[in-house]
């Protein structure tokens, strides 16, 4: 027996002599035998030799994708074979469809009449080269990738300078702010529109933020930026316990570009302040605050000079941040004390 889905149909032709019957002058040229899915035939007497006409004299109907072989065995003889297409399941993208198949044929074969082709990562769950049944299920699975692009603004943050150059709780601002921004693109996996993971994030910042620094009024802030050495003590009155001597004089403030340097070689920065070097020698540590305890600048080296300093009309030229903080500053009697 052939397969109960693959209907062969034989058609066997055989030459009969004409001959008049008592019921008329009918005569016919060709004896069929028909299989259909049996090895048992069915015989049709047919004046036609086209197997359409005959399949229709035997009451056959051929399905759209069915097939049929005609051959001849002999004098006048002949065999039709017509084999039944089967469906066959198939789900695409999520999508489920039927596709006629024949006897013999593959998951190439069927890709093939469905017209879909398999790209480089999509899934298939059968081989190729698979033979189909009936009861086959060939699902190909469409792996995709969406990319995402979202720009996102990155809000400047405000950094609080205490100083106590403004009376407690008062502020100033010594420079705006600003926002940044990035961009965040992102890859993500798809198979059959369903989400699967996320591929790959990058972040990239199209503008840096700027920080928006304000002044905060505390008496009790210093300016110096440098660390005070372990042993440096102040008494209740916010004075050094031990020191070397102690001057007071003019106290004036100054500021410098980013990346300056002081005539001692040293970068301007907060706690590098101007001497006379001839009365303080360059590297002298030191602590400075105003004589009446109403300003802080704190751990300070000797680091700078100027014109003022060494002709006598000042006595310590103070380095501040901005040029802001300098004018706040003003001039002062301070107290400077020489730690060693």
């Amino acid at each position: 027996m052939k397969s109960k889905w693959i209907k062969l149909v034989t058609v066997t032709f055989t030459a009969i002599l004409a001959a008049p019957t008592l019921m008329g002058a009918v005569t016919f040229h060709n004896i069929v035998r028909i299989y259909d899915d049996s090895e048992d035939s069915e015989m049709v007497l047919s004046q036609s030799s086209d197997p359409l006409v005959i399949l229709e004299e035997a009451g056959i109907t051929l399905g759209e994708h069915d097939v049929y072989e005609f051959t001849q065995t002999r004098d006048r003889t002949y065999t039709l074979e017509i084999e039944r297409a089967f469906d066959v399941a198939f789900v695409c993208g999520g999508v489920r469809q039927t596709v006629p198949m024949l006897e013999g044929q593959t998951v190439a074969d069927l890709l093939a009449k469905a017209g879909a082709v398999v790209g480089e990562e999509d899934i298939l769950n059968l081989p190729l080269d698979t033979v189909v049944t009936p009861e086959t299920q060939v699902q190909l699975q469409r792996v995709t990738y969406e990319t995402e692009v979202v720009s996102e603004t990155i809000p400047y943050e405000t950094i609080e300078q205490h100083t106590p150059l403004l009376k407690n709780g008062r502020t100033r601002q010594m420079s705006a702010g600003s926002d940044g921004s990035k961009t965040t693109t992102t890859v993500k996996k798809y198979i059959d529109g369903v989400y699967q993971e996320t591929v790959s994030e990058e972040v990239v910042v199209t503008k840096e933020p700027v920080s928006e620094v304000v002044l905060y009024g505390d008496s009790a802030a210093t300016v110096s930026t440098l660390e005070a050495p372990a042993g440096l003590q102040l008494d209740a009155n916010g004075n050094p316990v031990n020191y070397v001597k102690k001057i007071t004089g003019k106290g004036t403030a100054y500021s410098a570009r980013d990346g300056a340097k002081t005539a001692s070689g040293r970068y301007a920065i907060p706690g590098h302040v101007a001497v006379n070097p001839n009365v303080i020698p360059y590297g002298s540590k030191l602590y400075i605050k105003s004589a009446d305890g109403s300003f802080v600048y704190g751990y300070a080296v000797a680091a700078d000079t100027g014109i003022a300093l060494m002709d006598g009309r000042v006595t310590v030229d103070l380095f501040f941040d901005t040029y802001l903080e300098s004018v706040l500053f003003g001039a002062k009697t301070m107290e400077i004390y020489v730690l060693e």
